[in-house]
């Protein structure tokens, strides 16, 4: 089982220097730019490339509906057990990654689902916890 990182632009090489950075390098994740002088026929050469390697995989995609999604959505006719999601984060690719045992999945949708649960985990908004309001003490202490 691999998970292919894949986006428009830098996007995949930017999680990959992120993970670097985080935790090196993470087993059976590659990653895979769609840059603006490649055509789709390339980028799907390039996803048959990987699939040809093994074709057990995630697509791990930056945009719901964008070109790397819609892609690996047309090799899921060939390649039914493969799996695509849109949107997911750092967050979730290290906390699957890095858990080691998707390599040795069978089941790229269940892959799929765990990355999804950890992109809706590590997705948040800070908030600044208000104090209960309290009266201020009477100077004269009554």
């Amino acid at each position: 089982m691999q998970i292919i990182v894949t986006g428009h632009g830098k996007f995949a090489s930017g999680f990959a220097s992120t993970v670097k950075m985080l935790a090196g390098q993470i087993t059976g994740v590659s990653y895979l730019d769609f840059t603006d002088q490649m055509s789709e026929e390339e980028l799907e050469a390039k996803f048959q490339s990987k699939l040809a390697k093994d074709p057990q995989a995630v697509f791990f995609c930056d945009l719901l509906g964008g070109t790397p999604y819609k892609q690996a959505v047309l090799l899921t006719k060939k390649y039914p057990q493969i799996a695509v999601i849109a949107g997911g984060n750092i967050g979730a690719l290290l906390e699957v990654g890095l858990q080691g045992n998707f390599t040795a999945a069978t089941d790229a949708h269940q892959v799929a689902q765990q990355l999804l649960t950890a992109t809706k985990n590590a997705t948040n908004e800070f908030k600044v916890k208000k104090k209960p309001h309290l009266e201020p003490e009477d100077p004269d202490g009554i």
